[in-house]
């Protein structure tokens, strides 16, 4: 993954197969390619089947796809000492994230990453085992 870009390396992982079709719906795939340092929080596959029916309608909405994906996405490095200090960090949609460690766990919001670290040509990935939905 180290030589793709995020979102080759995205697409590449069927464990990833839904947010990286969100980022082509939402005709991202191109600005998150040339975009350089950044940090992207990617729900596993299985997150979206804890989705109720009306967030499942809100994020098939083609104005709510851009900022919800935009929302996953850091416009720095995240390292995992820096997931543990805890605080939050601004995403490219202009919301924020709160980092935590709890216990052996790195938190993103609610979310408990489960893999993490994953250095691309161009980002750092961190999978995470819930959808962090956008503000109604």
């Amino acid at each position: 993954m180290s030589t793709q870009s995020v979102v080759d390396a995205a697409a590449s992982n069927p464990q990833l197969s839904v947010f990286s079709s969100q980022i082509k719906t939402a005709a991202l795939d191109e600005r998150l390619s040339a975009r350089k340092i950044f940090t992207l929080f990617i729900p596993v596959n299985s997150a979206f089947s804890a989705l109720t029916s009306p967030q499942i309608t809100q994020l098939r909405k083609p104005a709510k796809l851009p900022p919800y994906v935009l929302g996953q996405v850091v416009a720095s490095a995240i390292t995992p000492a820096r997931i543990a200090r805890g605080g939050t960090v601004g995403t490219l949609a202009g919301g924020e994230l709160t980092l935590a460690k709890r216990g052996p766990d790195y938190q993103v919001n609610a979310a408990t990453v489960v893999c993490g670290n994953i250095k691309t040509a161009n980002a750092t990935i961190y999978v995470i085992d819930r959808v962090l939905l956008p503000p109604k």
